[in-house]
């Protein structure tokens, strides 16, 4: 069963150039997921009063064009099915019929008071059906961050009470947000990023005021991680737009 939802980007949703930031897109994607679990009965207050949780571990997504202002867009997504430990999503976004985003994402079940991951219910087929489209070519299961390298680049991000949503810890949302902000010191404003690969690893938790977010170029990419003094909270690479398409013209 696939599900979307249809909206108009707002205005504070955009940048200065007039394109969709990566922080809404993801806002994008974990509602049409809370839309699609709420009409199958299985929201997020129904896994609450179960002490359960779906988390997200994993995603790539690639950015065909960006998404700008006045566009109407159709978020679409779908459950692929569930192996062991794992759970599979994918994401398509589409405006007028064109296909500008795709994605696809790994998720993991955990029990929230023993802070345990479970092994995907058998339950969640029935509950999402399984579509086996995948919208993105990339082996999301098998991919690995690089963890072990020295920023040539880092901004300290200060945290405010607003970062955290009602599980207690920084939304995944704001990762994408803390990138954006690293992007724009190191290149110009007008340089957006088309494709990304995060992984999600410790929690950000209340009490903390700062993390720090940094990158490296490598031959054909750049890496990044988010970190702290308590680990590292996320990692993954990127690439850019070119130059002349940084616009998504």
């Amino acid at each position: 069963m696939k599900i979307d939802f249809e909206k108009n980007i707002g205005l504070f949703e955009l940048d200065s150039n007039l394109t969709l930031r990566l922080k809404p897109l993801l806002n994008y994607f974990q509602e049409v997921v809370g839309i699609h679990s709420d009409t199958r009965g299985c929201g997020l207050k129904w896994l609450m009063d179960q002490g359960k949780a779906w988390v997200l571990h994993r995603i790539g997504i690639h950015i065909h064009r960006l998404p700008g202002f006045g566009d109407e867009l159709k978020i679409s997504t779908w459950y692929r099915g569930g192996n062991g430990f794992r759970a599979y999503r994918d994401f398509e976004i589409l405006s007028k019929g064109e296909k500008i985003v795709s994605a696809n994402s790994l998720w993991l079940f955990i029990d929230l008071n023993r802070k345990k991951i479970l092994q995907v219910p058998e339950e969640a087929d029935n509950w999402y059906t399984v579509e086996k489209d995948k919208a993105l070519d990339l082996d999301i299961d098998t991919w690995r961050p690089n963890l072990n390298f020295e920023p040539e680049t880092v901004k300290t991000i200060g945290l405010r009470p607003s970062d955290y949503d009602p599980l207690g810890h920084v939304n995944n949302a704001l990762y994408f947000d803390f990138l954006e902000n690293l992007t724009s010191l190191a290149f110009d404003d007008k340089r957006r990023v088309q494709q990304v690969v995060m992984q999600f690893n410790k929690e950000i938790l209340k009490g903390m005021d700062t993390v720090k977010i940094g990158m490296r170029k490598t031959e054909d990419h750049y890496e990044y991680k988010l970190f702290s003094h308590e680990g590292i909270h996320a990692a993954g690479n990127f690439l850019l737009f070119p130059e002349q398409d940084s616009l998504g013209v």
